[in-house]
């Protein structure tokens, strides 16, 4: 694991908030979960990704819905 992990907003050396080993299969995984020192900066950076995540999830949705109406709509015009 790399020693060096900047907050991606403010630049600070981020810190291990919680770390945990887990078996998946035969192989051991080590999961790390590192936070920015400053918890107002950590805040902010969380409602970042949170944005992030929620429009990529909206972009996906709107994409499976196009995709499912289009194939309904050349079903249609084959019938025809």
């Amino acid at each position: 694991m790399s020693k060096n992990s900047p907050c991606i907003r403010c630049g600070k050396e981020r810190i291990v908030a919680k770390s945990w080993t887990e078996y998946i299969g035969a192989s051991l995984v080590t999961y790390t979960t590192t936070v920015c020192p400053d918890p107002e900066c950590q805040k902010i950076v969380d409602d970042q990704l949170k944005k992030r995540k929620d429009k990529l999830e909206t972009i996906q949705r709107e994409s499976l819905r196009r995709k499912v109406e289009n194939k309904r709509n050349r079903k249609t015009k084959k019938k025809k």
